[in-house]
C-alpha cells in the first residue's frame, strides 16, 4: 500500500489533483489507515497512471477519467455481484499477485480488529465452502491460507512492544492445525499491549506446560476446534496448566470452547476476546 505522498512521486500528479480525480471523477477510492490517512493498492496506482497519460496527451481529465470506468465496468459489474471472489478465484488459479490485491483490497488495511471480526472470518467459511465443493482443491486453500497467515503476522510484528507485564501463551492442543482466527485473536491482544508469545498449531500439552513453568506465564489461551480429537486434547493441556506454579490463568475460544471445563471462555470475536482478556490483565484476574 502506498500514501498520497508516494502516489504523487510514482505518478507525477500532485496531491492536490490525487484528491480531485477521487473526489471529483471517482477513478480510485482508496483505503484509510487507522489515522485515516489515504491508502493505494498497486492496482489503483497503475489506474492514477494511466489517467496521468492520457491527460498528459490532452485528454481532457473528464474524458479520461470516464474512458478508464467504462474500461474497469465489466470487473465493477462482477465485484458488485460478489465483493470477494477474487480471493477464491485466486485461490483456485495459484495466482500470488491476484490473492494479494484481493486481500488487500478486502484486508487489514484500515483497523485489523474489523478485519479480524468480520471480513477474515466470512473468507475463511466461503474458502472452506470451496474447498469442500471441489470448487478450490487442498493446494489452493493451503495456498490462500498461508497469504492471510503472512497478512496477520505482519500485523502482529507490526503491533510494537508489550506495555504490560505477565506472559500470555496462545496456541492449539497436539493434533489442532486451524489456526487463522487464534492467530488473528493473539494479534488483537497483542495490539492491546499484552506480552503474547504464539505458540501456534499442535503444540504437545508436555510443551504447554513446561512453557507456562520456565516463563512464568500469567495467562494461556487455549483453542478448541470442531475436530473431536482437539477436545479431548485441549482438555488435557487445560488439566497441565492447572497444576502450574504459580498458578496460570487458563482461557478457551473457538467453535468447542464449550466443551471443556476448567478454563474462562472467550467470544467469537477475536477483537472481543482480546478486550475481554486484557480488561482480565488489568484487574489483576489473569
Amino acid at each position: 500500500m502506498y500514501t498520497i505522498k508516494q502516489v504523487a512521486g510514482l505518478t507525477g500528479v500532485s496531491e492536490a489533483v490525487l484528491r480531485a480525480w477521487e473526489t471529483r471523477y471517482k477513478v480510485v477510492a482508496p483505503s484509510r489507515s487507522q489515522g485515516r490517512y489515504r491508502l493505494y493498492s498497486d492496482a489503483q496506482v497503475e489506474v492514477l497512471r494511466e489517467m496521468a497519460a492520457l491527460v498528459g496527451s490532452g485528454v481532457p481529465a473528464s474524458r479520461a477519467a470516464a474512458t478508464l470506468l467504462a474500461a474497469a465496468e465489466p470487473a465493477r459489474r462482477v465485484g458488485a455481484a460478489d465483493p470477494d471472489a477474487a480471493l477464491l478465484q485466486a485461490a483456485g488459479r495459484l495466482d500470488q499477485a491476484a490473492l494479494e490485491a484481493a486481500i488487500a483490497a478486502g484486508g487489514p488495511s484500515g483497523e485489523f480488529e474489523a478485519f479480524a471480526d468480520s471480513w477474515l472470518p466470512e473468507r475463511l467459511r466461503e474458502l472452506g465452502e470451496a474447498w469442500a465443493s471441489g470448487e478450490v482443491g487442498v493446494a489452493g486453500e493451503h495456498f490462500a491460507s498461508a497469504a492471510l497467515m503472512r497478512t496477520i503476522a505482519a500485523a502482529f510484528d507490526a503491533a510494537g512492544p508489550a506495555t504490560m507485564p505477565g506472559r500470555v501463551l496462545v496456541g492449539l492442543p497436539p493434533g489442532a492445525r486451524h489456526e487463522l482466527m487464534l492467530f488473528a485473536f493473539a494479534t488483537c491482544l497483542r495490539r492491546l499491549g499484552a506480552d503474547v508469545v504464539y505458540l501456534g498449531a499442535d503444540v504437545p500439552a508436555a510443551e504447554w506446560e513446561q512453557a507456562a513453568r520456565d516463563h512464568r506465564a500469567r495467562a494461556a489461551v487455549v483453542g478448541v476446534t470442531s475436530v473431536h480429537q482437539s477436545v479431548d486434547a485441549a482438555q488435557d493441556v487445560i488439566t497441565r496448566l492447572a497444576g502450574v506454579v504459580p498458578p496460570v490463568s487458563v482461557w478457551v475460544g473457538g467453535s468447542r470452547r464449550l466443551d471443556v471445563t476448567g478454563a474462562e471462555v472467550l467470544p467469537d470475536a477475536p477483537s472481543e476476546a482480546a478486550r475481554m482478556l486484557h480488561r482480565s490483565l488489568l484487574a489483576g484476574r489473569a
